[in-house]
């Protein structure tokens, strides 16, 4: 998804929990995963080119890290970036993978407020993909400039033809709920194990 987007569903869902500067520092790492330097060679980042098994991967570990932080009274603000990250690739998860396509075609006439974003049918479906990158010429779709004459020339499994990254991409509003669903359940899932006092020291 588009920074602005990852700004928004991580501040939406978050904003109830944590205090202001708390908030700001997830969500600085949050952005800071499509840093230009981690658009190559980082597709667990973001679960591009099909990339599944290592981006849950990284989920988990940053959910370690997150947890074994707060947990030995490390940093929180390490914690916090950890949590950053972790909610990133889980948004860019339905931005960025045919989960949207799958699920409509089981849910045809649903509401996208009605998605589950961990649908075990789905995850488990050996049709899920998510975009590849065709690389050199892929990267000149990530500008606006150069964007409308570079995506007929690619394939359709392309991540400039599947992304959901902004309104204009069919299948938007249900990734931005799903991703915004999914950035809930990540953050319960963490507060379950913690103290009381690990989550006062993370939230405020």
């Amino acid at each position: 998804m588009k920074e602005k987007y990852h700004r928004a569903i991580t501040e939406e869902v978050l904003r109830p929990f944590f205090a202001p500067a708390a908030l700001e520092e997830i969500i600085r790492a949050n952005v800071g995963q499509d840093a230009l330097r981690y658009q190559f060679g980082h597709d667990h980042f973001h679960y591009d080119n099909s990339a599944f098994r290592a981006g849950d991967a990284y989920l988990a570990e940053q959910r370690r890290q997150v947890i074994e932080t707060l947990q030995q009274t490390g940093p929180v603000s390490v914690a916090r970036a950890a949590f950053g990250r972790l909610t990133h690739s889980a948004q860019d998860f339905y931005a960025h993978s045919n989960y949207i396509t799958l699920w409509r075609e089981r849910n045809p006439d649903a509401a996208p407020e009605q998605i589950d974003p961990l649908l075990p049918e789905i995850l488990a479906d050996a049709r899920l993909v998510s975009g590849r990158i065709y690389a050199p010429l892929e990267y000149f779709s990530f500008f606006s400039l150069f964007a409308p004459l570079v995506l007929p020339l690619l394939p359709r499994d392309s991540h400039a033809w599947m992304n959901k990254d902004d309104p204009s991409r069919p299948g938007f509003q249900e990734a931005y709920v799903a991703a915004r669903k999914r950035t809930r359940l990540e953050l319960e899932e963490i507060r379950r194990v913690l103290s009381p006092a690990q989550w006062q020291a993370w939230s405020k």
